[in-house]
């Protein structure tokens, strides 16, 4: 099944034509790869006055470990209460970790 045909308004049908020089167009290049875009998609939405964000990194390597580490306590926690012992105090301590993992995930994603 075909993607439905836009209608005659929603269609990019107008092209406006810059000259850049070599220095120019390496620069927005090099910014439309960090913000995910392709040059043109750039262009546009700066020039509709839209703000352009640099892509979200798709993992920092010491919250990937931070986050694993936990997992690792965790693990050992839950084998340990599921064997009887009581590790209230600890189950605690690796929420709070948790937690701050979780603030930095979501200080990473706010613009």
């Amino acid at each position: 099944m075909a993607r439905p045909r836009k209608d005659r308004t929603d269609k990019r049908s107008q092209v406006v034509n810059l000259r850049l020089t070599l220095a120019e167009h390496e620069a927005l290049r090099s910014q439309a790869h960090a913000a995910g875009l392709s040059v043109a998609e750039l262009l546009r939405r700066r020039a509709l006055g839209q703000t352009v964000r640099p892509a979200p990194q798709l993992y920092d390597a010491a919250l990937i470990s931070e986050l694993n580490r936990i997992g690792v306590n965790v693990n050992q926690l839950a084998r340990a209460t599921h064997r009887g012992a009581d590790f209230i105090e600890h189950w605690q301590d690796v929420a709070e970790r948790v937690s701050a993992a979780l603030e930095k995930v979501i200080e990473c994603d706010d613009p």
